[in-house]
């Protein structure tokens, strides 16, 4: 888990739209990282991808954030979609650590929820 990495991260789930389920945030995290697993979480959730894959689109359609409109929408590691089959049920987030901790330990609470981790088909 997060302890053996050594770092005190924070951790969100939100339901298909975006609503905040459960919420952890480790003894020496910032409430600012929780602040920011929620967005990733609620990011990923609301438009139906990982925050990364996001982040690549916007980039590859030479988009900007801003022009979402929500200042609520992140593209920062850490954001994952949960899918039953093709249907969007959720989005995690986790933060504090590096971008490949972030991204492992929201795979982590993907499978502790029982599902399956989104292929990151559309990154690279």
């Amino acid at each position: 888990g997060a302890e053996a990495l050594g770092r005190p991260m924070s951790f969100a789930v939100v339901d298909a739209h975006g609503d905040l389920i459960a919420a952890g945030r480790m003894d020496g995290s910032h409430s600012r990282v929780l602040k920011h697993a929620i967005r990733k979480a609620m990011t990923a959730a609301t438009y139906g991808r990982n925050t990364l894959i996001f982040k690549k689109e916007l980039a590859d359609s030479d988009r900007q954030l801003l022009e979402w409109g929500d200042l609520n929408v992140t593209t920062l590691q850490g954001g994952l979609v949960v899918k039953s089959g093709k249907m969007v049920v959720g989005g995690v987030g986790s933060g504090g650590g590096s971008l490949e901790q972030d991204e492992a330990m929201a795979r982590v609470l993907v499978r502790a929820m029982g599902f399956e981790p989104e292929e990151e088909r559309h990154a690279g």
